[in-house]
């Protein structure tokens, strides 16, 4: 029977202990660029990459959580449509008007704030795939 020692496990990676690239367990990852000339590029991986249902929900939690930035009414405003938004595109038949108007007030009211504008855009991404 071998004995070996645990700390002279390396790393997990294709080739343990060898500084050869960038090894990924999973999840989403951002865009990456290694190396002179490098262009970066999205790369996704897992089960919620390929359900536009899934990232919209994840999307909406989050525009849920950092809408706190906001000030007063406005916060409560942007919840509200979250959690309505998220009723709507959970339905059997969803309304593309009413996914629109509340897309649009979300728009209106995160104008002021870029990070959350930029995630009410990706989840106006996702739903146009939704409702096509």
């Amino acid at each position: 029977m071998e004995h070996r020692d645990s700390s002279a496990v390396g790393p997990p990676g294709p080739e343990s202990g060898a500084n050869r690239g960038i090894y990924m367990t999973g999840g989403t990852i951002g865009a990456v660029a290694l190396g002179k000339g490098a262009k970066a590029k999205q790369m996704n991986y897992g089960a919620a990459a390929s359900d536009p249902l899934e990232m919209i929900d994840r999307l909406l939690s989050k525009l849920e959580a950092e809408a706190v930035i906001l000030e007063g009414e406005q916060a409560e405003d942007v919840i509200d449509d979250v959690q309505r938004l998220h009723t709507e595109v959970h339905s059997r038949r969803p309304s593309a008007e009413g996914i629109r108007s509340m897309l649009s007030r979300l728009t209106k009211a995160t104008s002021s704030t870029a990070t959350l504008l930029a995630t009410v855009d990706q989840i106006k991404d996702l739903v146009t795939v939704l409702l096509h």
